[in-house]
């Protein structure tokens, strides 16, 4: 095991601009499941997002509402990107699809060098899978918005400059719209990836990127299959008991308190989500009334895991219990699976697994 110090300084490549001042806990070793048949588990996950593919009515319907048509205008009816597929273990080591995440996964050639520094073995998986959306002919524009965290898109544009792909990165207020084209600095952009959610742009940017011709990676129209009610009309054993929280179903939701978690259907970052196990019968059921009518998700409750992991966190080496998720990462190209992305295991002291609810990363380790 490496130290704090030797782990850190190794993971300085990962953040170009910050050199690591944000260190978010990261698990000491790679994580093995013997029940997990990693290549079945791909396969069946392709199975679904093919389901979800053609739930396209659906989907632009949805988007139409959530956004409106300057939204849907942008579809390329191309469904390339990459899809990050949040699952649980149950009591019983089944493997089971929470939700379906298609807007922008982010950390993606991080990944790559976390990776690396924990198996002491190089690896450029992820990097060489994002290599296969472009091609050396075109101008790539990294476009994402102004944040708090910006070294992970400056990562993808220092990888893909060092692979020579001609490439530019800034904010939408850099572009230039003009002859039906899209420029940056009198450059004409082929190819925007889009390192930010789809759904972030106003009205009126929306308009302008339709009028330039230009392709996008994630595109739009992967985007919005990402909404959470479109696992409600998805049969597979491995997806999670999904319904539209309405009057219809109000009185079995609240009736069955421990059974289930409900969720807004199109939000990020879990939130929103609440677990009713936790919570007294009097706020179960005021939250159910809130929100009745605010597009919620009714989603069947699992028991998650936990087990016991080292961490480096906080200019130490920590060891406690958490709970874990399992989240594989697929690359679609056209609608057809590329392959799949290391596989990230993301862990919390909470029940809502999330990074940024102060929890931290593993990896599966690939054998």
């Amino acid at each position: 095991m490496k130290t704090y110090e030797q782990f850190w300084e190794e993971l300085k490549p990962a953040y170009p601009l910050t050199k690591w001042e944000i260190k978010i806990p990261i698990a000491t070793t790679l994580e093995t499941f013997n029940n997990i048949d990693v290549n079945k588990v791909v396969w069946d996950l392709d199975v679904i997002m093919q389901k979800i593919f053609k739930k396209e009515k659906q989907a632009r319907e949805l988007a139409d509402i959530a956004y409106g048509k300057w939204f849907t205008d942008l579809y390329e009816w191309n469904y390339t990107g990459i899809v990050r597929f949040d699952c649980m273990l149950d009591a019983k080591n089944n493997l089971k699809v929470v939700e379906v995440n298609t807007k922008r996964p982010d950390w993606l050639l991080m990944h790559d060098i976390t990776y690396s520094t924990l198996s002491w073995t190089k690896t450029t998986v992820h990097l060489d899978l994002f290599l296969k959306f472009f091609d050396k002919s075109e101008f790539i524009f990294i476009l994402y918005e102004k944040g708090w965290f910006e070294d992970l898109h400056f990562l993808e544009y220092e990888k893909l400059k060092a692979c020579w792909y001609n490439v530019g990165i800034w904010w939408f207020d850099d572009i230039e719209f003009k002859d039906g084209n899209v420029f940056w600095e009198n450059i004409k952009i082929d190819v925007i990836r889009l390192s930010m959610s789809a759904g972030r742009f106003t009205k009126s940017e929306f308009v302008l990127l339709k009028s330039a011709h230009v392709r996008f990676i994630n595109t739009f129209d992967i985007a919005w299959f990402g909404d959470k009610s479109l696992l409600a009309w998805i049969e597979s054993p491995m997806v999670m008991n999904t319904c539209i929280l309405n009057p219809d179903n109000k009185e079995t939701v609240t009736k069955n308190k421990n059974e289930y978690v409900i969720k807004p259907t199109n939000l990020d970052e879990w939130r929103g989500v609440y677990i009713w196990i936790d919570m007294s019968q009097n706020k179960w059921e005021s939250l159910i009334e809130e929100n009745i009518h605010n597009d919620y998700l009714a989603q069947e409750y699992i028991t998650i895991s936990s087990k016991k992991t080292s961490m480096y966190q906080d200019k130490h080496i920590v060891e406690s219990d958490f709970y874990y998720d399992f989240c594989p990462h697929l690359f679609y190209k056209n609608g057809k699976l590329i392959w799949v992305w290391r596989i990230l295991v993301r862990y919390s002291p909470n029940k809502i697994v999330n990074v940024l609810k102060w929890g931290g990363i593993w990896y599966y380790k690939n054998t």
